[in-house]
């Protein structure tokens, strides 16, 4: 059991300083795009893990219903708009948040999958408050693994 923790953890960990690196893309939009790939790849090596049938439907379902609307997630990419400063800062912004937010549904996921071994029944206000407990872990994930 311990090997399969680890490995998840493994799993989470990288995908999440991918998505950093997604979400530090300059360009508003396609950093979005880039971090969402990333996420959705990391569920499906959590569920292969797991040995749990992997539905790209279902998880971009719970990856929208954990993580708030696109139009969040959006709206700290259009930082990326303002010339100079703004590249810089949303680019920070958006690599920690998008780091956090990746860590965190992995965690969840993981959660899920070792609880109710599939992702058709579980409950959601369950996984809502794991997290959030699990995106403040996420942040100081990343800022304790961020370039400096």
């Amino acid at each position: 059991m311990q090997d399969k923790t680890s490995r998840a953890q493994k799993i989470i960990q990288s995908n999440a300083l991918f998505a950093a690196a997604g979400g530090a893309i300059p360009v508003p939009v396609l950093d979005v795009g880039a971090v969402t790939l990333v996420q959705l790849d990391m569920l499906k090596a959590l569920c292969k893990l797991h040995e749990v049938n992997y539905s790209e439907l279902q998880g971009k379902a719970i990856i929208t219903a954990l993580s708030g609307s696109l139009m969040a997630r959006l709206s700290a990419s259009a930082f990326k708009l303002i010339p100079g400063i703004g590249t810089l800062l949303g680019g920070i912004s958006m690599a920690a948040f998008s780091a956090a937010n990746t860590y965190s549904i992995g965690q969840v996921f993981d959660h899920l999958l070792s609880r109710y071994g599939s992702l058709d029944n579980f409950d959601i206000e369950e996984m809502r408050k794991v997290f959030q407990e699990e995106f403040e872990k996420g942040k100081a994930f990343f800022e304790k693994n961020r370039p400096k």
